[in-house]
């Protein structure tokens, strides 16, 4: 008897809009999903770079009622996100905008949820926690890293900054993704080199999950290959609008592959040092990338090995321990190529919270489950010690 592939369940978001001017076709998507008020959540960072009037004109110019609420924060603590909830409450928001990198899209999604499921933001951490869907979403992107966009999967830290925690939900997803990459052209080469190894991890990382298909390797194997080619030059030149769209496509490839097979103990290790540090979340992941690599290549070279080829390693390197050796020495020539801190004490982390770091990424039960190899404490200490 033939054996099919197991049963599994691949979610995105229901209409994404790509390319350059799709920011244009924002107030149809807008009509569509049913636009009465709108209220676009945003950051004052969007707002200085000049993305927030563009939006705002092109809503205006559209006939359309709205407001904005630009006091979203980095690594966004869970108390900003239940005032972002209360201010689409007290606006009466038929539709919310996520415009800006994953805090403003994440901000944007789970307060939505708040709005409709009631209590507040920390209530419904977890997986499949949310009980109804929320005020429609449309998540618009300006950096290309995070993919929020086109995942269930939305981060806050907690109130006692111990450690950052996702609602996951299908709920979660927005009803329209616009993936303009005009929209990154103002990114420094700091947060393009920062949110594009965001993208990195979230391909290499869901390519080795113990959640992956044949499906969702698919993107994660296009997406590395983009990163390779493009995030070098969109970094050493933000004027290369041509690697700023292959690394915005990127982004979304890796998104879909995120969302499916989910991230590894890289980013476990991620959220509990950005709750700390507020650290950007792709620094903190390329961090702690390269040791935690190192760690699946002994543990599970087959696994590791399978990201070699989209990472330029030929087939001339032959064996699962060489070809995953070769991949992590690819990695590291990516890393050294975008200028971005390798070292704990370059992001201001305590030596003396090594064990606690390790203790609580140790015991990020959803990570560390989709992890093909699970790293104790003791390990988890040693490598932190490695980087420090």
């Amino acid at each position: 008897m033939v054996v099919g592939p197991p049963i599994s369940t691949f979610r995105t978001t229901p209409t994404v809009v790509f390319g350059r001017g799709a920011l244009q076709e924002l107030p149809d998507q807008l009509r569509r999903t049913g636009a009465g008020k709108v209220l676009i959540v945003t950051d004052s960072g969007v707002a200085k770079a000049g993305i927030l009037g563009r939006v705002e004109a092109v809503v205006q110019a559209a006939g359309l009622e709205f407001t904005t609420w630009p006091h979203v924060v980095p690594e966004p603590p869970s108390p900003s996100v239940d005032a972002c909830a209360e201010a689409i409450r007290s606006y009466a928001a038929d539709v919310v905008v996520g415009l800006g990198g994953g805090s403003a899209m994440d901000t944007s999604q789970i307060a939505a949820c708040v709005v409709t499921n009631g209590g507040r933001a920390e209530d419904w951490l977890g997986v499949e926690v949310l009980k109804r869907p929320g005020i429609p979403t449309i998540s618009v992107p300006t950096t290309a890293g995070t993919a929020s966009e086109v995942t269930g999967n939305a981060v806050m830290v907690m109130a006692d900054g111990s450690n950052k925690m996702a609602v996951v939900s299908p709920f979660i997803y927005p009803k329209v993704a616009i993936v303009d990459p005009a929209l990154t052209d103002s990114m420094s080469p700091g947060v393009t080199a920062a949110t594009g190894m965001d993208t990195f991890c979230h391909a290499s990382e869901s390519f080795i999950s113990v959640r992956a298909t044949e499906h969702t390797r698919m993107y994660a194997v296009d997406a590395m290959r983009r990163v390779m080619r493009s995030l070098p030059a969109a970094v050493g030149d933000g004027a290369n609008t041509q690697a700023r769209d292959d690394m915005s496509y990127a982004c979304l490839m890796a998104g879909y592959t995120l969302a499916n097979a989910g991230t590894v103990i890289v980013h476990a290790l991620a959220h509990v040092i950005g709750a700390r540090t507020h650290t950007p979340h792709g620094i903190c992941n390329t961090v702690g990338l390269l040791p935690l690599m190192r760690f699946f290549a002994a543990r599970v070279p087959e696994r590791v090995a399978g990201l070699a080829s989209a990472l330029g390693v030929t087939d001339t390197v032959m064996g699962d321990r060489a070809r995953a050796q070769a991949a992590v020495e690819q990695m590291q020539a990516l890393v050294a190529s975008v200028h971005l801190p390798v070292r704990l004490r370059d992001i201001h982390v305590d030596h003396d919270d090594l064990p606690d770091i390790a203790r609580i990424t140790a015991g990020s039960k959803r990570l560390m489950s989709q992890s093909p190899a699970q790293a104790s404490e003791a390990e988890l200490v040693a490598m932190l010690e490695e980087i420090y």
